[in-house]
């Protein structure tokens, strides 16, 4: 999860499969095929109602919702009859793809023989920022908890000194994006202190979810927040010894490993949407692979810095651009990506695993998210994120800041106060 507070993910990676929904715009005849009205009916605001009229906003509601349901009765027995039987041949489908229904009774196998045993172990991150002009202060937290109980917390602090940086003039800065505001895209202009915010704030906590599963977690299964290769880890921040180093855990974790399953919370994808709208309670579908989802952004991606790191891949040195098309083709490749839902009332979710395992970690999944009627999410992701903001929280970080702040300035209040007294004498 990404919390500004930004928690993992935030917001998962998703790639779209589709092309965009208005690639030119949006013509006045989207617009009302959209919302049944034309845009400059909605635009007289001499035809809003005035004040609350609320028993026709109760009559307009039911009509509306009932008439939505219908149409989302239609289009899921359809997406039932003539998508879901298409998943299995179509080409390019994984390993696996297809849609399954899972009976309660293996359900209550993984209860009894994994979660409840504490062999499978769920990581979760959050990340707080203190923010003032002369010192900022990143604080990253990372919890690993099973359901027997913690299993360690981690936390780290960036400091940051923008008035010491050797570029680094507030007072400069400031005229040079007065200056900016009259060209375009000026008050957008990225700063070295954006990138490295974005660096601390998103990148390195995503990658020490992935290094706290791979390298203290020692459950059978290792279940994470979001993608296991999300966006910024695999841009790096700009940091290409971070994209190199990332990929590495992602690589030992996936082909290492193999049990893992990662579930994105509140997925966005039209395609993967369409066909878990259309699931019944604890069905999942595997419909294509992180290699498919990937392969239209790994080729724009470049870095300019300069690699620090060990950059061998089996002892063959790599320039960045080929690490991620070798990680493209090797590792994300055997992750399947899949969507499944836990109950009647929730959503669908969308889920990542390991080709050969890919159907005990949906049955993980959701076996864990059927505890939450509404969300149909893993409980044990959101008990990690939870105990994360209770050790990490934003609050603690802010007082300590505080605190700090207020020994720092006692000597000078206590100088300032002595004089005052002094001359009032």
């Amino acid at each position: 999860m990404a919390h500004d507070e930004t928690n993992g993910v935030g917001p998962p990676f998703e790639v779209e499969g589709l092309p965009p929904l208005f690639p030119e715009g949006v013509s006045a005849e989207d617009y009302r095929a959209g919302f049944g009205e034309h845009l400059r009916e909605t635009l007289n605001v001499e035809n809003w109602r005035a004040g609350a009229q609320l028993d026709e906003e109760y009559r307009r509601i039911e009509a509306e919702v009932a008439c939505a349901v219908r149409w989302e009765d239609e289009l899921t027995e359809r997406v039932r009859e003539e998508v879901h039987p298409t998943l299995a041949w179509a080409p390019g489908a994984p390993k696996g793809a297809g849609r399954y229904a899972v009976p309660v009774a293996e359900l209550e196998a993984i209860h009894r023989g994994l979660l409840f045993t504490g062999g499978v172990e769920a990581c979760d991150g959050n990340s707080n920022v203190h923010d003032t002009l002369a010192l900022t202060i990143h604080q990253i937290g990372v919890s690993l908890v099973s359901y027997q109980g913690d299993c360690g917390t981690w936390g780290h602090r960036l400091f940051r000194h923008d008035l010491r940086l050797s570029n680094g003039d507030p007072v400069k800065d400031a005229l040079a994006a007065l200056r900016r505001r009259d060209r375009r895209g000026g008050l957008d202009h990225a700063t070295a202190r954006d990138v490295l915010s974005q660096l601390a704030r998103r990148a390195i906590m995503s990658y020490a979810e992935r290094a706290v599963l791979l390298q203290h977690s020692r459950a059978i299964w290792r279940m994470g927040h979001g993608s296991p290769a999300p966006l910024e880890l695999l841009n790096g921040g700009g940091s290409p010894d971070l994209m190199i180093e990332s990929v590495k855990i992602i690589r030992d974790l996936v082909l290492g490993h193999q049990k893992f399953v990662f579930v994105a919370s509140a997925p966005t994808d039209r395609l993967f949407l369409t066909i878990g709208n259309a699931l019944r309670p604890l069905e999942y579908a595997i419909v294509s692979t992180l290699e498919e989802r990937l392969c239209d952004v790994l080729d724009d991606l470049t870095f300019r810095a300069r690699v620090t790191v060990d950059a061998k891949w089996d002892g063959v040195e790599l320039p960045p651009t080929q690490w991620l098309l070798r990680f493209r083709d090797e590792v994300a490749s055997r992750v399947v990506v899949g969507v499944y839902r836990a109950t009647l009332w929730a959503p669908p979710q969308l889920f990542y695993a390991h080709v050969d395992h890919a159907d005990v970690a949906a049955r993980i999944a959701l076996a864990d998210s059927m505890f939450q009627d509404q969300r149909g999410f893993p409980l044990l992701i959101d008990l990690a994120d939870q105990h994360c903001r209770s050790v990490y929280g934003g609050a603690s970080l802010n007082q300590m800041a505080a605190a700090a702040y207020a020994a720092a300035d006692a000597p000078f209040r206590y100088a300032s106060e002595r004089a005052t007294r002094e001359r009032s004498r």
